[in-house]
């Protein structure tokens, strides 16, 4: 299912299926300036085709390679619509790694990108890197509309369960990063519009400085990451478990005690 809003200039396509819905989940991909943000997640392909023949967009951008934004790649590129792809984000799209099941029943299997594809340049939308979520995540500013699409940089202020190669040091950074920007308007891929972004930023930024606080001084008493969990952030919460611990609280716990998350490699697959 896609339904559509309207904001101003701004549509926001927020896709779902039963499946998602049943977790709690959905995803939004968003069309401004004749640019569609993102693409959606595999199982979502159907409807999106006659969102796509509705929009005829000169060209999509794609934030990251995660399978809920760019699940739908091969499809846009099919259809010859020009693409903007980090290189990080292309690399992992082309290798196609099956992902666990609790994300194939979630948003479906994308399959790897083979396609080729025309190279987009837009004026109106810059990108900014912002790896703390992913290495090759990336939001984009539209500064003569000051407005924000964050992608998965916020996606609220206390956010606990953490993907196992997220970086919180870094992603306190690219908050307060995009927070300077001033943005009088945020779209956020699974909230939609924030209301007050920039506050928003800033509110999330602290609680997680002073989780990362709490966290290292338990980590200095010799404290495990399992009573961490329990002490800081409340225990485990259901999707820790269904995912192995791939998505999960104490993966926040994890990042911090390790300083370079990325440096311990995948979780392996299930």
């Amino acid at each position: 299912m896609i339904r559509v809003e309207r904001h101003g200039d701004v549509t926001r396509l927020r896709m779902s299926t039963w499946r998602s819905r049943s977790l709690g989940y959905e995803v939004s991909a968003f069309y401004t300036r004749g640019v569609l943000l993102d693409c959606g997640f595999p199982d979502a392909a159907d409807e999106l085709v006659a969102t796509l023949d509705e929009l005829r967009p000169a060209g999509a951008v794609i934030t990251h390679a995660h399978e809920d934004h760019a699940g739908n790649v091969a499809l846009l590129a099919r259809r010859q619509i020009p693409l903007d792809i980090a290189a990080d984000s292309l690399a992992e799209l082309r290798a196609g790694r099956r992902i666990r099941a609790y994300r194939r029943y979630t948003w479906g299997q994308p399959r790897p990108f083979t396609e080729s594809f025309v190279p987009f340049v837009t004026q109106s939308l810059e990108a900014i890197a912002a790896p703390g979520h992913a290495r090759d995540h990336r939001v984009f500013w539209d500064p003569e509309r000051e407005t924000l699409f964050s992608a998965d940089l916020w996606l609220g202020v206390h956010v606990k369960v953490t993907h196992h190669d997220e970086d919180p040091r870094q992603l306190v950074r690219d908050l307060r990063a995009a927070a300077a920007l001033r943005p009088a308007r945020m779209f956020d891929a699974h909230r939609g519009p924030v209301a007050d972004p920039v506050n928003a930023l800033l509110a999330k930024a602290e609680w997680m400085e002073q989780t990362i606080g709490a966290i290292e001084r338990r980590i200095g008493e010799g404290w495990s990451d399992r009573a961490i969990v329990r002490g800081v952030l409340g225990g485990e919460e259901w999707a820790g478990w269904i995912s192995r611990g791939e998505y999960a609280r104490v993966n926040l716990v994890r990042n911090v005690r390790a300083g370079s998350p990325r440096a311990r490699g995948p979780v392996a697959a299930a």
